[in-house]
C-alpha cells in the first residue's frame, strides 16, 4: 500500500523492496502475498469490545479502577498541600531574599537595555531600512543622521541592474 500511495519515489522503492523480502520469506510472490492480505482483511470479523468475562477478571477490573481513582485523588491532594505550603511560606517571607535578588536582576536588565548608548553603524542601519522598509528618504536620513544625498546614493547603488 505504501509503495502505491507514496508521493516520494525513494519511499515507494523502499516499500516495494521490503514487501518483496517479506513475501520471499514466506515463499510467496508479491501478488500472492497482496491477495492473501486483502482476503484476510475481508474474512477477519471486527471484534467487539468485551468486558471482563470471569468473576476474577471483573474483580481485578474493579480493584484496578478503584486504585487508579485513589491515586488520582492522592495526586490532587498532594498538589493542593504543596500549593498551600508554598503560599504560607511566601506569606511568612521565607523567599523574600530570592524575590529581592530577582527584582534587582530584572531592574539591572532593563536599565542595561535602556541606558545603552551603543548605536548601529549609520550606513548599515540606512541600508537595512532601505532594503526592508518603504520609508521615505527624508525619514531614513533623520533616523540615521546621514545626509539625504547619501541615502539616495545608497538606494541607487542597491538596485539590481539587469
Amino acid at each position: 500500500m505504501l509503495a502505491a500511495e507514496s508521493p516520494f519515489e525513494g519511499e515507494r522503492e523502499n516499500a516495494l523492496a521490503a514487501a518483496k523480502r517479506m513475501a520471499e520469506r514466506k515463499g510467496l510472490t508479491l501478488d500472492e502475498a497482496a491477495a492473501m492480505r486483502s482476503q484476510a482483511a475481508k474474512e477477519k470479523p471486527k471484534q467487539e469490545a468485551k468486558g471482563p468475562s470471569t468473576e476474577a477478571e471483573r474483580e481485578f477490573s474493579t480493584r484496578f479502577a478503584t486504585a487508579t481513582h485513589l491515586m488520582d485523588q492522592e495526586i490532587r491532594r498532594e498538589k493542593a498541600r504543596r500549593e498551600a505550603a508554598l503560599k504560607a511560606a511566601q506569606e511568612r517571607g521565607l523567599d523574600a531574599e530570592e524575590r529581592r535578588a530577582e527584582e534587582r536582576r530584572s531592574r539591572q536588565r532593563s536599565t542595561n537595555r535602556s541606558n545603552s548608548k551603543a548605536r548601529m553603524n549609520p550606513y548599515r542601519h540606512a541600508a537595512v531600512l532601505l532594503a526592508e522598509t518603504s520609508l521615505p528618504f527624508r525619514e531614513v536620513a533623520s533616523i540615521t543622521g546621514l545626509d539625504i544625498y547619501q541615502i539616495v546614493g545608497m538606494k541607487l547603488k542597491m538596485r539590481n541592474v539587469a
